[in-house]
């Protein structure tokens, strides 16, 4: 007992001295524990994961290899910021850095990540929206995979978010009505409510939201940056039979928001908007039984985004700006539709074996519709033009699990067609190895193939203040990944080490159009990222849990910058990349005894490069360090809470990124106050 104690109080000095995040497991002890010669993974004798990002445990019996992070519901709803996914993600998930305006960079890449929603796929918003895919209030559970991903992952996979919706069940209804106040003059309202009748359950949401801090500003105090939106979103589910299921996943948002501005900006009356929406629907069956499983999923998802540039002012000399042939107006109206069929189908051959199949079809459609005008007097930049394209995968994998051995190997064909073809064969093998009931090793190599969204890319022709424009194909990015790492598990604290190297060919990068919140994508040659994660988590009493994690990162790219107003620059050898943050960390505490709860959080950032000069060094500074402090205090009483919470708790003023070659200079939060309020019925 007294060494259980002593061990406990070990790890509450780390977490309190250390940076930062969770994603753990704790093995079964006693008559249920793993013998060495047993197969541990064998459901009935599997290690159980317990991801302790909270003091509340959830449990699940792992199903792939990968580097991963479990996410709950209760999780979310702890945080003091539960209404931003960038924020729930940076603050959970070890080697995820926040950028500006909800942008994530996972593991030193740029951004690219994929989502799939109940099994379906999710394809992403237009290029430049930044209303979050799903809202954080209707996730039960997310995971996050950020390394050892299976055959059956395609797409952009610096990480997977894999998000099972909330769902309803059989009976009276039940809900909830929040209100969240706070500063900036942020309000936001939630509605939900789920129940069932037979075999059908339902769970349905409501959200509206505003804020006169919508975006991360470029000045300190907020200027014209008010913002509102909305969502409804509602998941149906239908046991059609004792192993069948029909689900159907529907949402749609509308946003409007301001684009930020400097003091002179604002003092002329510049007023750049951006108005966005989008639908998605998702009809998914799904069986299983002893043997197999089968996935059956249509898929769509509609986006539109509008930005309204103000030419009348826009293009206004100021005192900051006494030149106006280095200002720009930008207008652009963009649509994508995408409509697409995945099948996954799986097999369990042999007590060790289970062989996985699938196919995924895509296609999208839309719209294009863009211009610059340029203060130098030159003609307008223009792009008009439908997308169009598709994508085709297949996949072939064997689980096995040869004793002590784990093993996820495989391959997928990518074929991606655009304004040119191209495609990719890549294997993947991913492996554990339980060394005993408390330690476990893995080792993963992973080839990747990541081609940029079809909107993304954006036909350009003309010269503009900001650089002449060039028509290139965007190429896909190429990577060679892989990892080994360490996990130990004792007495419900869990350890993990990890080391990666990624190789890439084709790095896929944007950057922002002059003052403007729109991106145009560019490739350079080639590019590598190397890091280093740690993590700690576990239990400290039957009262308070923790968690801390740090990660160290290199992402570095060189060679010749192709595409949008890059005529093929060459980087005087290797440069840092803009999303590169060498430093992360993450740390968090969390209470609950009886009626009262309480949690604190605290991110690192040892900050992002920026600089460029004549002799085409860019990338060569970095913004400075930050670490900030979130929390919450909360009191239930029956079906009421109240919560009071704290952003940014010491007040820390911080550039998130600063003007350089790809981006433009955008501050961090101010300690915001808030009260959120929790009826649930």
């Amino acid at each position: 007992m007294r060494r259980t104690h002593a061990r406990r109080w070990v790890v509450a000095a780390a977490l309190l001295a250390a940076l930062p995040c969770p994603a753990p497991c704790a093995t079964p002890s006693g008559s249920d524990a793993a013998g060495p010669n047993d197969d541990i993974f064998d459901p009935k004798r599997a290690p159980v994961i317990v991801v302790k990002v909270t003091a509340t445990k959830r449990a699940a019996v792992p199903k792939q290899t990968g580097s991963t992070t479990t996410i709950t519901s209760t999780s979310i709803e702890n945080k003091a910021n539960s209404s931003s996914f960038s924020s729930i993600i940076a603050s959970s998930v070890a080697g995820a850095v926040e950028s500006s305006s909800g942008e994530l960079h996972i593991r030193g890449s740029h951004g690219q990540y994929t989502y799939y929603l109940d099994g379906a796929p999710l394809p992403s918003s237009v290029s430049g929206s930044f209303t979050d895919l799903i809202n954080p209030k209707n996730i039960e559970t997310l995971k996050v995979y950020t390394g050892g991903f299976p055959s059956y992952y395609g797409g952009n996979l610096a990480a997977v978010f894999a998000v099972n919706a909330k769902a309803g069940r059989p009976g009276h209804p039940t809900g909830l009505f929040q209100q969240i106040i706070q500063g900036y003059e942020t309000y936001e309202t939630i509605g939900q409510t789920s129940g069932g009748v037979g075999r059908l359950s339902y769970f349905l949401s409501g959200i509206h939201s505003s804020t006169d801090r919508r975006l991360d500003p470029v000045t300190q105090t907020p200027l014209h940056d008010a913002g509102d939106s909305s969502v409804v979103f509602g998941k149906f589910d239908y046991q059609a039979g004792r192993n069948d299921k029909l689900t159907i996943d529907t949402a749609h948002t509308d946003s409007e928001l301001q684009i930020p501005n400097e003091e002179d900006r604002q003092a002329l009356g510049q007023n750049d908007r951006q108005v966005e929406n989008g639908t998605f629907a998702n009809l998914i069956w799904k069986h299983d039984d002893a043997r197999q499983s089968l996935l059956m999923a249509f898929y769509s998802h509609s986006s539109q985004l509008r930005y309204n540039g103000d030419p009348v002012h826009d293009l206004l000399a100021s005192a900051d700006n006494p030149d106006v042939s280095g200002l720009v107006s930008t207008f652009e109206n963009q649509k994508a539709n995408y409509a697409g069929l995945r099948t996954d189908y799986s097999v369990r051959v042999s007590k060790r074996h289970t062989i996985g199949v699938g196919f995924d079809g895509q296609t999208v459609t839309g719209t294009e519709q863009f211009k610059i005008l340029s203060g130098n007097g030159d003609a307008p930049v223009t792009d008009n033009h439908n997308i169009g394209g598709n994508d085709q995968s297949a996949y072939l994998q064997d689980d096995w699990t040869p004793g002590r051995w784990q093993i996820n190997f495989g391959a997928r064909y990518d074929v991606h067609k655009a304004i040119i073809e191209s495609s990719q064969l890549s294997p993947r093998l991913n492996m554990t190895y339980a060394a005993g009931p408390h330690d476990h090793f893995h080792a993963y190599y992973d080839r990747l193939f990541q081609p940029t969204a079809f909107e993304d890319v954006r036909q350009l022709s003309g010269s503009t203040a900001i650089g002449d424009t060039v028509v290139t194909s965007i190429k896909p990015e190429r990577d060679d990944f892989y990892e080994v790492g360490y996990q130990h598990d004792h007495s419900g604290v869990t350890t993990t080490l990890s080391a990666y190297y990624k190789t890439a060919k084709d790095v896929v990068d944007d950057t922002a159009l002059g003052s403007t919140q729109i991106t145009v994508p560019f490739n350079v040659e080639k590019g590598y990222v190397r890091g280093l994660e740690f993590s700690l988590d576990g239990p400290i009493s039957h009262t308070l849990s923790g968690y801390v994690n740090y990660a160290r990162s290199w992402a570095k790219n060189a060679g010749a910058i192709t595409g949008g107003v890059f005529s093929s620059d060459i980087a005087p050898g290797y440069f840092y990349a803009d999303h590169d943050q060498t430093d992360t960390g993450a740390v968090g505490l969390s209470y609950t005894h009886g009626k009262i709860g309480a949690n604190i959080d605290g991110e690192y950032g040892s900050g992002l490069p920026y600089g460029s000069d004549d002799a085409g060094n860019v990338n060569f500074l970095r913004v400075p360090s930050h670490f900030i402090f979130n929390g919450g205090f909360s009191v239930r009483s029956g079906h009421s809470e109240i919560e009071a919470t704290v952003i940014n708790l010491l007040n820390q003023a911080y550039v998130i990124k600063q003007a350089g070659a790809f981006s433009g200079r955008e501050w961090g939060q101010g300690r915001t106050f808030g009260v959120k309020l929790t009826q649930t019925f």
